[in-house]
């Protein structure tokens, strides 16, 4: 299959691509179907799992909770679909990877969708009842809160994809040292960097308040250190750093070696 991949031309290649896009396009649309009869009744579960008894939303436009439905439908059908979306995407791939490539690729990609889904999960269980419970606390009787439906829905799931983007931060650091462009040593010496690095991409990536960026940065930063502890077992340092590689702030010892030979 790999000879006969290598033998495509370009055009096949991208017709092939064509192809998979409509078959994952098909699956979202299929799984936006079945999710559109879901998406009120996980509105409804949501809205009593993250705000108190008694609380309820309002519209201040017409189509504002057409819109609302159709948002979370389309994030039900983006999980839904995912595992077929995968399923696709790796049949399109497979032929172009060598054998001892494939198994590497595979785990990657297993490891993303657990990570996304652990960092949903972990927004939806903690860090939105916890924006909830902290924004009506500042509710008085002379001061009510009247929240819209959009304004709700858009919070939950803005938190929910930048968690989910954010929790793969660890992984891209590990396929960075599985390709050579990083080395452990270098994480370890630049971790201070890399934690203000984690803080920085919460704050792009949550919504435009401090509470939202460390509930998110937090879980990320305890997901880089235990990172850490695996990296260091599965890319052991060979031999101790000497005092060029120190100076040269992670240039190979390898290349002074040969350059002095």
């Amino acid at each position: 299959m790999a000879d006969n991949a290598e033998n495509m031309s370009f055009l096949a290649h991208l017709e092939q691509l064509r192809r998979v896009l409509q078959k994952v396009l098909a699956g979202f649309l299929i799984a936006c179907l079945l999710c559109w009869p879901l998406s009120e009744r996980a509105l409804a579960a949501l809205l009593r799992y993250a705000a108190p008894e008694g609380f309820q939303l309002h519209y201040f436009a017409l189509m504002e909770p057409f819109v609302a439905r159709l948002e979370v439908t389309a994030f039900l059908a983006l999980v839904l679909s995912l595992p077929w979306s995968g399923w696709c995407l790796w049949r399109f791939l497979e032929p172009a990877l060598k054998r001892e490539e494939r198994g590497p690729v595979l785990r990657a990609a297993l490891a993303m969708g657990v990570l996304a889904l652990t960092g949903a999960a972990l927004a939806l269980g903690f860090i939105v009842p916890a924006l909830m419970r902290f924004s009506l606390s500042f509710a008085t009787p002379e001061m009510r809160p009247v929240i819209g439906i959009g304004d709700f829905t858009g919070l939950v799931l803005l938190v929910m994809l930048a968690a989910m983007a954010l929790f793969q931060f660890p992984l891209l650091l590990y396929l960075l040292l599985l390709v050579g462009v990083l080395e452990v040593e270098q994480l370890r010496r630049k971790r201070p960097q890399v934690i203000v690095a984690i803080f920085v991409l919460a704050a792009l990536f949550s919504p435009p308040d401090v509470l939202s960026q460390l509930l998110l940065a937090a879980p990320a930063w305890l997901l880089f250190e235990a990172g850490m502890v695996y990296f260091n077992r599965r890319f052991p340092v060979s031999r101790e750093p000497d005092e060029v590689y120190r100076e040269a702030g992670g240039t190979g010892t390898d290349q002074n070696d040969g350059e002095g030979a």
